[in-house]
């Protein structure tokens, strides 16, 4: 399939298709006419690539597994420090949200008995008047 098609059935622009083609992540052929042809197997690292990037994997991360993956040469222990790598950036990211939800609960709560309090005095000044 060529780049228009592959765009429509992946979802991917074509930027990004050529993107992903400069670092590697997909390789097409190239008819004598110099047009890109696709497989159904670039079709799939597409649907890998975008599973994995929901899943907060970076390119370069994606580009490892894909390497190893088309040389069917998977080293597990390899595989096992991704994704504990990538277990441990979750975990971070998931303490400095909870940091951060903490702070702006206590904030809310600081701002809501401020209001509490304007409404207080704007009641009683409307009530002097």
């Amino acid at each position: 399939m060529r780049i228009g098609e592959l765009e429509t059935r992946s979802g991917a622009s074509r930027h990004t298709l050529r993107y992903y083609e400069k670092i590697g992540l997909i390789s097409p052929s190239r008819r004598t006419n110099n047009y890109r042809v696709y497989t159904a197997q670039t079709l799939q690292d597409l649907e890998f690539i975008q599973h994995a990037q929901g899943m907060g994997f970076s390119l370069g991360e994606i580009g490892e597994i894909l390497s190893a993956r088309r040389s069917k040469a998977i080293d597990c222990a390899a595989g096992v420090a991704i994704i504990s790598r990538k277990m441990a950036d979750i975990e971070s990211k998931m303490s400095r949200l909870k940091s951060i939800h903490e702070y702006l609960n206590k904030e809310r709560a600081t701002l809501s008995a401020s209001a509490a309090r304007q409404l207080e005095l704007q009641a009683k000044h409307n009530l002097s008047e």
